[in-house]
């Protein structure tokens, strides 16, 4: 499914406030959370409302476990109005889609697309091709190339990045996902089924920039409990001469802090 569409910037995200997301992260024990470094990063931009994700969503929820590799679903909204609202849909998500077309030199975006490490894209059912790049990227050390060191204590999470070339322009975000949903579609292309989702993208932050010098800092896990995702991830990503999404070049997860 394809579509001609252009919109605005995430200029949103540059204004997020640090010290509050670093401060307002999740009421419950993080002891009881997973935290490990994957070796490569899939983006899902889909549709409740596209009748050729829900094969690309399967994919998703396939791996979604999996260790080596984070894949997280966009919901986009510009299908919306084909009958059926995206109840995880946001604007800001398809924001971003538009976003890595610039980077790719593209002027169209569709679903189920998948974005691999920032890098390339492609159908997001292919599930064997995307398994290739992974493993091609990985081979080729083009993967999650720049280490993300973590150490939890105490509900305080410790983060580390090295200083080096490959830090260059790059930003770290904290991508909060919910495991798993089922929703009940009614009507749009995707009438009377019922769908399963993993990895859904409910909310970005800035958390900063990477100086030359390197990053660190430490994260409070349980401050503040008015988010109530069930896990995060950190991705450390650069910016293309757009000021656009680049290279995904580090990530750590961390997952299931409601256990």
């Amino acid at each position: 499914m394809t579509g001609n569409v252009t919109g605005k910037a995430m200029a949103g995200w540059a204004r997020s406030s640090i010290i509050v997301t670093l401060l307002s992260l999740f009421g419950v024990s993080a002891q009881a959370a997973d935290i490990y470094s994957p070796k490569g990063v899939v983006e899902l931009f889909t549709s409740q409302g596209c009748s050729s994700c829900p094969k690309a969503d399967e994919f998703v929820t396939s791996i979604h476990r999996n260790k080596d590799v984070l894949a997280l679903a966009w919901h986009v909204d510009y299908w919306d109005y084909l009958g059926w609202k995206d109840t995880f849909a946001k604007p800001d998500n398809a924001d971003r889609q538009r976003r890595y077309s610039r980077s790719f030199g593209e002027n169209q975006i569709y679903t189920p697309q998948a974005i691999i490490n920032g890098r390339s894209h492609t159908v997001g059912f292919k599930s064997q091709k995307i398994q290739m790049i992974l493993a091609e990227y990985d081979n080729q050390h083009k993967g999650m190339m720049v280490p993300i060191k973590t150490a939890l204590e105490n509900d305080v999470l410790d983060i580390e990045i090295s200083h080096g070339d490959n830090i260059a322009k790059a930003t770290l975000w904290m991508v909060y996902f919910s495991n798993q949903a089922v929703v009940k579609v009614d009507r749009g292309e995707n009438h009377g089924k019922t769908l399963t989702y993993s990895n859904v993208v409910r909310d970005i932050e800035l958390v900063g920039m990477i100086e030359p010098k390197g990053l660190k800092m430490m994260l409070p896990l349980s401050e503040i409990s008015h988010k109530d995702y069930d896990s995060c991830a950190l991705i450390l990503q650069q910016s293309t001469k757009y000021g656009t999404p680049g290279h995904i070049i580090g990530a750590v997860v961390i997952r299931d802090l409601k256990s």
